[in-house]
């Protein structure tokens, strides 16, 4: 028996009706979510009765990506920004607005202050570690590693005078010393232990 021909209104109509039910937007439902909003909702069966959805998944750190943020963040346009790290308008505005850091209004994307944690690599101990801290804590890891940059290429010691006796806080609380010991300094350096820039990146 041949089946009759499809009813594509009617079944777009329940899509719509189905998207509705699990808490998602009309734009969402239809496939084309608008830009600060998620692709999907994943729905739970405690909370599917209720039409509520989860917080959408924080997107993967991308490096590049976060240069494109970061050109955003200057003043360049989405379109600018996007073009000086090679990637499409809508891959950067999509990153963008699922870091939750930014708000299109208008033409205008709106930047709030970026309080995502960092995790970074630094010297202390007599080892590398790899620790995750808040942005005033990280910048003050990235002032740590310039001076142990100064220090490795000049052999003075004075560049490490600031980070004697202190100390970096993760985000748990768990305090960590500045290695400035210069014997400790040049063997590190030779472990073939990752760079800053290998190991640091943003947790989204």
């Amino acid at each position: 028996m041949s089946k009759g021909p499809r009813d594509y209104k009617a079944e777009y109509a329940r899509r719509i009706t189905r998207g509705l039910e699990q808490g998602l937007s009309r734009s969402q439902a239809r496939g084309h979510p608008k830009p600060l909003e998620p692709a999907k909702a994943t729905i739970t069966k405690a909370t599917k009765s209720v039409g509520t959805r989860k917080p959408a998944k924080a997107p993967k750190f991308d490096r590049r990506l976060e240069d494109g943020f970061r050109a955003l963040r200057d003043g360049q346009t989405l379109t600018a920004s996007a073009k000086s790290v090679r990637v499409s308008p809508e891959r950067l505005r999509r990153y963008v607005a699922e870091t939750g850091m930014a708000e299109r209004k208008g033409n205008r994307w709106i930047i709030g202050p970026d309080v995502r944690p960092r995790i970074m690599q630094m010297f202390s101990n007599g080892e590398a570690v790899k620790i995750t801290v808040d942005p005033d804590e990280a910048r003050l890891v990235g002032a740590y590693h310039s001076a142990v940059g100064r220090f490795l290429n000049t052999n003075d010691p004075d560049f490490l005078g600031l980070f004697d006796g202190q100390s970096v806080t993760d985000i748990t609380g768990k305090s960590y010393p500045f290695e400035t010991d210069p014997n400790a300094l040049y063997r590190l350096s030779e472990t073939g232990s990752e760079s800053f820039e290998d190991v640091y990146r943003i947790v989204v």
